[in-house]
């Protein structure tokens, strides 16, 4: 990898894939459609925007008022992984979506 950038989101994934440790930050799944798309690795990446309820029927509101919540969505078919940003569990995951996207640059 020549791109500086790509380096920097490449070493973020391998910290974080590595579950023993307290891996590091998550690149944004941008940042990783950008590293995806230089290694000709297919994939698709789109907004994604949503609104969560209670169970109760009432729309679930942050601190910030807001009701939307906006991200991304990143689908990679060959793994069949499907990261989306806006997901309750998604920072719990993120460790296992790293794990799967650097074994799957490595079989390249």
């Amino acid at each position: 990898m020549t791109n500086l950038t790509n380096n920097k989101t490449y070493n973020s994934l391998l910290k974080k894939s590595d579950i023993y440790s307290k891996g590091g930050r998550m690149p944004s799944l941008k940042s990783i459609s950008k590293l995806l798309t230089d290694l000709n690795i297919e994939h698709k990446l789109q907004e994604w925007s949503e609104t969560k309820w209670r169970p109760n029927s009432l729309t679930y509101t942050t601190s910030g008022g807001t009701k939307n919540y906006t991200g991304y969505e990143l689908r990679i078919p060959e793994i069949n992984l499907r990261a989306n940003s806006c997901d309750t569990y998604y920072s719990y995951n993120t460790c296992w979506y790293a794990r799967d996207i650097i074994r799957l640059i490595k079989s390249k």
